[in-house]
């Protein structure tokens, strides 16, 4: 099954371009997105839901309050469980930041 995004989203423009996109998603359950593009820098928030996003060679658990940074370049792919809900956030890559992903997750 194919994921499908049931919200808005929206853009920021700088210098005519638009430098970051936010979409609020709604995936069903047992979707998934095999290769999430790679060319941006995404944020992803955990709003509901369970899934698993698998960075490079490391698979972290999507739950609310996770939290989830991955630069360009990283392969990135997408499972959902159960019906998952998200704040996604992509931009232009800054070249100032690491290469690594990195993970927060907070209590709700």
């Amino acid at each position: 099954m194919t994921a499908a995004i049931v919200s808005a989203s929206a853009s920021r423009i700088s210098d005519g371009q638009p430098a970051d996109s936010q979409k609020l998603m709604s995936l069903g359950k047992n979707s998934e997105i095999p290769d999430l593009d790679r060319s941006k820098d995404i944020t992803l928030a955990v709003l509901e839901g369970v899934g698993t996003l698998t960075v490079g060679d490391r698979t972290v658990t999507l739950k609310p309050g996770v939290f989830v940074f991955v630069p360009a370049e990283i392969p990135r792919t997408l499972k959902v469980q159960t019906m998952l809900k998200l704040l996604l956030i992509d931009c232009e890559p800054d070249p100032d930041l690491s290469e690594s992903a990195w993970l927060m997750n907070f209590q709700l």
